[in-house]
């Protein structure tokens, strides 16, 4: 029982250095086949580092963050720091008819609509659309500086009229 404990682990060594470098080394499955593969796993991870840096940099390019609202109310807010020359995606839901204000506390920063159907009035710090469509609305806040930008972000959204919208 203890051999073939050995052997399982062993194998499962072998794969698992072996099945991230070279798949048909690694079928092998022997001590030999985990040591060949040491030498290349050296070099492994300043290219992960390296891809991981540049991740950290896109990262705030991609996946937009969510602003929800209280019950109840209609704005929410979020806090972001802005690297020089970077961006971050907004995402909030709403409906065809109504209108929606962002608001940036730094002047400094641009918005724009990125995806959802609306007519749009974009300044520096401020964007206002008239919503033509229901579902996702993404906008994109920018630091076009050279220095690090601090700004919080509110998101405001009316419908056309004071009544519910249910009838």
């Amino acid at each position: 029982m203890k051999k073939l404990l050995s052997i399982f682990m062993i194998t499962a060594a072998a794969c698992a250095a072996g099945c991230s470098s070279a798949g048909p080394n690694a079928a092998a499955g022997n001590s030999s086949n985990a040591a060949a593969s040491t030498p290349s796993a050296t070099p492994a991870p300043a290219v992960s580092a390296a891809n991981f840096n540049t991740n950290a940099n896109t990262a705030q390019d991609t996946g937009p963050q969510r602003i929800s609202f209280a019950k109840g109310a209609n704005w929410g807010t979020a806090n972001v720091t802005l690297a020089p020359g970077t961006a971050k995606k907004f995402v909030v839901s709403a409906k065809s008819g109504q209108t929606m204000d962002v608001e940036l506390s730094s002047k400094e920063t641009s918005v724009n609509l990125i995806k959802g159907k609306a007519e749009t009035t974009e300044d520096f710090g401020y964007l206002n659309a008239e919503l033509k469509s229901n579902g996702d609305y993404v906008f994109e806040v920018r630091n076009s500086t050279k220095k690090e930008v601090k700004t919080s972000v509110k998101v405001t959204i009316e419908s056309p009229s004071d009544e519910p919208d249910e009838q």
